[in-house]
């Protein structure tokens, strides 16, 4: 009896997910307001002038439109280069979405963009607040929702908000079966989590690898060891049959069997003895002296440069990873934000419109403040998957699943190039890993942990 009355002691009891859905709808309300006063203006593309509204332009947002536009006038096997160059999936996307009218594509984007973050958002901290990370919920909760890089990369054109929502609602779905251990839902929720992921490859092929070991990791806690071999069969039929469309489009397009032919390319940037891991590299690419070479012949030759330069790949290595983790804005900033929607208001940004304030930022006082972020965050990042990790159970599980989305979207930039906008798609991962690591530090008095599921 003592121990009953202890447990419900600790336990909080107010439910959060009321709390949760208001502040859901209000700053998806909130985003709908913005996403009205959004004057994109007119872009050129292919040539004849695009009018945008409603929507921001990603990093890649004129590739992506471009893609559209050739499919929206030539069909679904447009032979257009852009199409072929980079992934197909993402303006695939916004053709579909053109059936509530071509002159609403991009509010529409913006608007379902911005629906299913909030959605993904508040899955993932409702089934957090069901386990014994009941206390974190909240925390982990506001610092995903309220995030400005991250919520309002979803009223931009760009793979990132879907990427990151994505990670949220498929580790929502699997906690939830993890807490409810429901047999006769288990193969459905397998089978939603696989689409998940093969929608995630369809707009981004580099995100496969996380979904397929998050899956297997998923399917060895779940099931026997014949069992997981079998569903992770029938996971990965599911997962790679949207890819697998791209490569077909492509060769009713142009006769070659490719999802895109970049990935080359963008490996080349980010290697060769003058490179320096980024976009800034004085020379960049590695002399593959390959005539009439495809994508695939330049990807094998930048990963034998690789194993054969051991010393120029490590300092690169440590190049992309700084990158990779860098401030937005700042003096060790590096990649493609310069569209971040945060930047428009941001103050850091706002201090550089002053000649004293761009000495100040990007003198020694800013590189300590970029460098002290820089760390704190990967520190934060660090400190909550190890509190996570010593509590075993379902926690330790969590903790691994989320590590492992973020350690293969690093290790991917290590062998391509450094962007901190790479960083995007993960960000619901790390802040939610920094989110446990600032409660453990500043927990105060109240306890850490309720009771709660364990993994059996």
């Amino acid at each position: 009896m003592a121990s009953k009355s202890k447990r419900e002691r600790l336990a909080p009891k107010k439910n959060p997910s009321k709390s949760f859905l208001y502040w859901t709808i209000s700053v998806f309300a909130l985003k709908l307001i913005v996403l009205l006063n959004i004057q994109g203006g007119n872009i050129e593309i292919s040539g004849r002038p695009f009018f945008l509204d409603n929507i921001w332009l990603g990093a890649d947002g004129e590739n992506y439109v471009t893609g559209f536009d050739a499919l929206s006038r030539e069909g679904v096997f447009s032979e257009a280069g852009i199409l072929n160059y980079w992934p197909a999936g993402y303006p695939l996307f916004l053709l579909f979405l053109s059936i509530f009218g071509k002159s609403w594509v991009f509010a529409s984007l913006a608007i379902v963009q911005s629906a299913i973050f909030s959605w993904a958002t508040f899955s993932f901290a409702k089934q957090l607040s069901r386990t014994r990370l009941k206390n974190f919920s909240y925390l982990i909760f506001l610092l995903i929702l309220l995030n400005p890089t991250l919520s309002l990369s979803s009223l931009a054109v760009g793979y990132e908000s879907l990427a990151a929502s994505g990670f949220l609602l498929s580790l929502a779905i699997i906690v939830q079966d993890l807490i409810e251990k429901n047999e006769s839902r288990f193969k459905w929720r397998l089978i939603t989590v696989s689409a998940i992921f093969g929608f995630l490859t369809f707009i981004q092929p580099r995100l496969a690898l996380s979904g397929v070991l998050v899956v297997l990791i998923w399917l060895i806690v779940r099931r026997s060891l014949r069992l997981t071999i079998v569903l992770m069969a029938v996971s990965l039929a599911i997962t790679l049959f949207f890819p697998a469309t791209l490569i077909y489009r492509n060769n009713q397009a142009t006769g070659i069997n490719t999802i895109s032919n970049n990935l080359g390319n963008t490996m080349n940037l980010g290697a060769g003895n003058k490179a320096t891991g980024g976009y800034n590299s004085k020379d960049k690419g590695v002399d593959c002296n390959v005539e009439n070479r495809t994508d695939n012949d330049l990807v094998m030759c930048v990963l034998r440069w690789y194993l054969e330069n051991p010393s120029k790949s490590l300092q690169l290595f440590y190049n992309k990873s700084i990158y990779f983790w860098s401030p937005w804005f700042g003096p060790e900033a590096n990649g493609t934000m310069a569209r971040n929607p945060w930047l428009k208001i941001s103050p850091v940004k706002n201090i550089t419109s002053t000649q004293e304030g761009i000495d100040l930022v990007y003198g020694g006082f800013g590189k300590l403040i970029s460098w002290i972020w820089l760390l704190s965050g990967i520190a934060l990042l660090l400190y909550g998957f190890k509190f996570l990790w010593q509590q075993k159970s379902l926690e330790r599980f969590i903790a691994t699943m989320v590590m492992v989305i973020i350690l293969t979207n690093w290790l991917i930039s290590l062998i391509s190039i450094g962007d901190h906008r790479f960083r995007i798609p993960i960000m619901g991962m790390s802040l939610f890993l920094q989110a446990i690591g600032i409660k453990v530090l500043f927990k105060g008095k109240k306890p850490l942990m309720v009771d709660g599921p364990a993994l059996r």
